[in-house]
């Protein structure tokens, strides 16, 4: 009788199929582990830059108000706000807006008597002065909740007729960063008076996992303010 014997071939070609198999599975499931990385690697960078487009808005806005300062800002709550008079806001009681005169037609005056500076339009009218706040408003007064550590950026403008009203300049701001001395959060808005100078700075963090972002700008007096001589 004749005997059978196995093929090598035949078993090494098996072999070989099992192992390329092996490795298929593998390239896959590495292949796919590196593009679900990337894609959260995308998404993070995504979040990160539409914080620091959300930070650099909401810091213009403020730095804008702040420019437009007449009289000496006044710091409130600890440094979560700012009030500062404006120039060249008038309320229209026919639109019930405030209109905006246009800084090109403003001439500025001294007064001898009262030994300060003023404006006058193109007409000798004088400039009407308003009151501004900017105010980062926290989502929640208990500070043992992540509410408190957020806020919204709210602007509000008011005359001595009672005339007023705000609007938001940016939303959820606030950060998981912490002090130098990493035992508190650091706030999402603060002012610093600095004299002829006030400092803002804004830090945005809204998740852990994101980086965290912060601007830092020290605004200057312009050469108008009531106080310049």
């Amino acid at each position: 009788m004749e005997k059978i014997h196995p093929c090598k071939d035949q078993g090494s070609t098996l072999l070989e199929i099992l192992i390329a198999t092996i490795v298929f599975v593998v390239v896959i499931s590495l292949s796919l582990a590196v593009a679900a990385s990337f894609s959260r690697f995308g998404g993070e960078a995504n979040a990160d830059a539409a914080s620091q487009l959300d930070a650099h808005r909401a810091f213009s806005r403020i730095e804008s108000v702040l420019r437009q300062g007449w009289s000496a800002p006044t710091i409130l709550d600890d440094g979560d706000a700012l009030q500062v008079d404006v120039l060249g806001y008038s309320w229209n009681n026919q639109t019930t807006q405030w209109d905006r005169i246009d800084p090109a037609t403003w001439r500025r005056e001294y007064d001898l008597s009262a030994g300060e500076y003023f404006f006058v339009d193109s007409s000798g009218v004088e400039i009407p002065v308003a009151t501004c706040t900017v105010r980062w408003d926290r989502l929640s007064t208990d500070p043992t909740t992540e509410e408190y550590h957020f806020g919204d950026v709210s602007c509000s403008i008011s005359d001595e007729s009672g005339n007023s009203s705000s609007w938001l300049l940016a939303v959820g701001i606030g950060t998981h960063q912490l002090d130098e001395s990493g035992s508190e959060r650091l706030p999402g808005i603060s002012f610093d008076d600095q004299g002829q100078a006030i400092i803002v700075t804004l830090n945005l963090q809204r998740n852990p996992d994101e980086i965290p972002y912060s601007i830092r700008s020290r605004v200057k007096r312009r050469n108008y303010l009531a106080q310049a001589q």
